[in-house]
């Protein structure tokens, strides 16, 4: 590990630091204070392997000497950064979606908070989701040629199996499985080195999931596959020249390279590819089940993005993951396609979700939360009603447990949580400490949960009727009370009952009587 440059008068001071434990490594970016959009050269990129995936999916658990050796590295990080004068604040700390199948992996993070006085965020699957679109976004805006057709992308993860299907640009269809690179070589190999009848069973491993994803896209028509992955990036350059920001790979020369590859002992790995040896374990596999794709589904060539997957994760982090308007967008098209499979009435759904948006917006000096809940509260307004397809007999609670178990595109499970919570409390039922779910909340969660939930309860009993009778709506703050001018209405009566069965929690969080009124 090469510490950055000293700081000069010239050279920009840096600004703050990410570090994120994965799958085979560490890695730390330090970003520089002075550049309008960080890209590589903004950065500093420090990165020292450890064998996460290797304990997880051999054992089910992270050794001891993994543990000593993470705190080890993080102690030198944090050295760096304090060199740097960067304080402990901007210090930002993530870890591996797969650590959560570790047994201890509560204790794991509990070290490492203790280690760095940092509080570790794990990223979930709707983290990983997030960052395969923003690369896939990238590369069509780059590529028009996969822009304008129907374009496929996979992305082979340490312990997940992901694809996206876009039609012109827009992301038409999304699926995950669960075999990455670690999880299929570590149910066929106890050792380092794979020895040709384990290289069976993981080429068996391997079909199953490949069969699966090629069953659930047999009915989609595919114009080009492209391939996203810190491997399969970290090797197309040897096979290709980028062009439109992608490497044209052809299967041919992805067979020979990754035989070639398979034939070779870690030494050789390591020396042939420049990588560190719990980096290199992963490479055959990763390129065993993008090559099973490829043949699965015909293609003579495939695309791979330009660019350092791990290092796009990390600036994905260092900017707080921010998400884009056709990311959210493409979320909400995800949260109505829920609704459709549970027979909501669309058009109340959609309708509650503008007023809760434009409630959200509007009494931002209120609650004070951060954009990103937006987005939570305009899903969780759209799929409220989904437990009346269970019963309308308390269907609050059966909507709280489809939630809970249905994945949403580009949703984590922490913000999947939030949305299920908020279906529960949409109605006068108000939130009790030991509720399920909620009780497990931090106190932070809870009041995010409180506020959302007073706020969806309003723009609910706005369309009580489900006829959209109010077209639009003004706030109009007034002494104790808040004011709503309800547009295109005569009679606002049967609005104003339900508001005042369920503007309880309203009032007790924000501290206004809700009261309606004609424009």
């Amino acid at each position: 590990m090469s510490l950055p440059a000293p700081k000069t008068a010239a050279t920009p001071a840096p600004e703050h630091a990410v570090i994120y434990v994965g799958a085979a490594s560490v890695s730390m970016i330090i970003g520089l204070r002075g550049a309008e959009r960080l890209q590589r050269e903004d950065v500093e990129h420090l990165d020292r392997p450890l064998p996460l995936a290797r304990d997880i999916f051999r054992s089910g658990s992270i050794t001891r000497s993994t543990v000593e050796q993470a705190v080890a590295i993080l102690r030198d990080y944090l050295q760096t950064t304090r060199e740097l004068g960067i304080p402990l604040t901007q210090v930002r700390l993530f870890t591996t979606n797969i650590l959560a199948e570790a047994a201890n992996h509560e204790i794991f993070l509990n070290r490492l908070e203790i280690q760095t006085g940092v509080s570790p965020s794990l990223i979930d699957d709707g983290n990983m989701t997030r960052l395969v679109f923003q690369i896939s976004q990238r590369l069509l805006k780059k590529n028009p040629r996969l822009a304008q057709g129907r374009t496929f992308v996979t992305h082979i993860g340490p312990g997940n199996t992901r694809a996206m299907y876009f039609d012109h640009g827009r992301l038409a269809a999304y699926s995950n499985y669960r075999l990455g690179i670690f999880r299929a070589r570590e149910a066929v190999s106890s050792s380092d080195e794979l020895a040709p009848q384990a290289m069976l069973h993981l080429e068996e491993q391997i079909r199953g999931v490949v069969d699966h994803l090629a069953q659930d896209y047999s009915g989609h028509k595919i114009d080009h596959h492209v391939a996203t992955g810190a491997e399969i990036q970290s090797v197309a350059p040897k096979l290709a020249k980028a062009r439109q920001g992608a490497f044209q790979v052809h299967e041919d020369d992805l067979a020979r390279l990754t035989e070639k590859l398979a034939r070779m002992s870690p030494d050789q790995l390591v020396r042939e590819l420049h990588v560190h040896y719990t980096g290199g374990e992963g490479i055959v596999p990763a390129l065993q089940t993008n090559l099973a794709l490829a043949k699965r589904f015909g293609d003579q060539s495939i695309w791979v993005p330009e660019g350092d997957f791990h290092f796009e994760l990390m600036l994905d982090l260092m900017t707080s993951g921010s998400r884009t308007a056709v990311f959210q967008e493409e979320v909400m098209q995800s949260a109505c396609e829920i609704g459709v499979r549970y027979k909501t009435d669309r058009k109340h759904a959609e309708h509650v979700a503008l007023f809760a948006q434009q409630l959200f917006r509007e009494l931002q000096h209120l609650h004070g939360l951060d954009p990103k809940f937006e987005l939570v509260l305009r899903v969780a307004a759209t799929l409220h009603e989904v437990g009346m397809f269970i019963s309308p007999r308390e269907h609050h609670k059966h909507s709280l447990y489809i939630l809970l178990h249905t994945e949403i595109f580009g949703l984590s499970t922490q913000d999947r949580e939030l949305v299920a919570l908020l279906a529960r409390y949409h109605r006068r039922y108000n939130p009790e400490p030991n509720h399920p779910t909620f009780s497990d909340l931090s106190r932070e969660d809870r009041m995010i949960v409180l506020k959302l939930a007073a706020i969806l309860r309003i723009a609910d009993s706005l369309d009580r009727s489900h006829a959209q009778r109010v077209k639009s709506i003004q706030l109009r703050p007034e002494g104790p009370r808040l004011r709503i001018l309800t547009h295109g209405i005569d009679d606002n009566t049967i609005e104003q009952i339900a508001i005042d069965s369920k503007c309880d929690l309203f009032r007790e969080i924000y501290g206004y009587e809700v009261v309606l009124a004609k424009s």
